[in-house]
């Protein structure tokens, strides 16, 4: 199979497999010519592998080259089921998006691809635009004017600014394997958190992070992102500690001029 222009939308599910049919939806409405779907579902209890083939063969086009429909044998965390993800994909672009969530319109994959031709970046964001459950109302979109010139901008000074806080979305964040090549998979030290201490350490390692000023994805609010218990919280809340006493601290005093909190 030839991989140079293959895009691989990574779909990584866990007990929110009512909304997979919108994701799905999302992408076999794409209007670029090679996309491959590499789905990861992290030990659901209603994961119904059988089903979701159905959906895809009955619906897809000749542009979906290739799909792969994964569950792990035991729940991992996202950051784990991710790499898994990575892992079973042959293309040579890559998007992460949760099951929860869509891509915002039909020309996300094709505006995505475009970016990265027309640039050196190995890495994307773009705005996210938050709606409610049934995804009839934007309710905002991120991020924010005043962060966007961090993002692509010198990532040094990105790096200073993400020991704030993040404020870089990650649903729809799409990379080159190049990316993956230089700087490795998706740290497994952590088990929920995959996107704050990522962009802490491209940028910390002067990797540039390109921003596609378009909307990526509509976001799901009410949906498995939202939905936290306190199991759930302490393991984020560890995650954030880590990420404080591995991506951050280390550095404060070869970084100046980081206003950390």
């Amino acid at each position: 199979m030839e991989t140079s222009n293959l895009v691989s939308v990574l779909v990584l599910s866990y007990n929110n497999l009512k909304y997979m049919n919108d994701c799905l939806n999302s992408i076999l409405e794409q209007n670029y010519p090679y996309i491959e779907i590499i789905i990861s579902d992290d030990f659901s209890g209603d994961f119904n592998k059988d089903e979701i083939e159905k959906f895809i063969i009955s619906n897809k086009k000749g542009n979906i080259v290739n799909y792969v429909i994964n569950q792990n044998p035991s729940n991992l965390g996202i950051v784990k089921n991710l790499n898994n993800a990575i892992s079973l994909a042959t293309g040579n672009y890559f998007i992460n998006l949760a099951c929860d969530d869509v891509l915002f319109d039909g020309e996300v994959i094709s505006s995505i691809v475009k970016c990265f031709s027309d640039s050196n970046y190995l890495v994307l964001a773009g705005f996210v635009a938050q709606y409610d459950e049934q995804l009839k109302g934007c309710l905002l979109t991120t991020p924010t004017w005043q962060y966007i010139k961090y993002t692509y901008g010198n990532p040094i000074d990105c790096y200073k600014k993400l020991c704030e806080g993040n404020f870089i979305p990650s649903p729809g964040m799409a990379y080159k394997r190049e990316l993956i090549n230089r700087y490795g998979m998706y740290d497994e030290e952590y088990r929920l958190l995959e996107d704050y201490p990522r962009w802490l350490y491209l940028t910390r390692n002067g990797c540039s992070i390109g921003f596609l000023q378009r909307n990526i994805v509509k976001y799901r609010t009410g949906g498995i992102s939202s939905n936290r218990n306190v199991e759930i919280d302490k393991i984020y809340n560890d995650d954030l500690e880590l990420v404080r006493k591995k991506e951050i601290l280390p550095y404060l005093n070869s970084i100046k001029d980081v206003n950390y909190k």
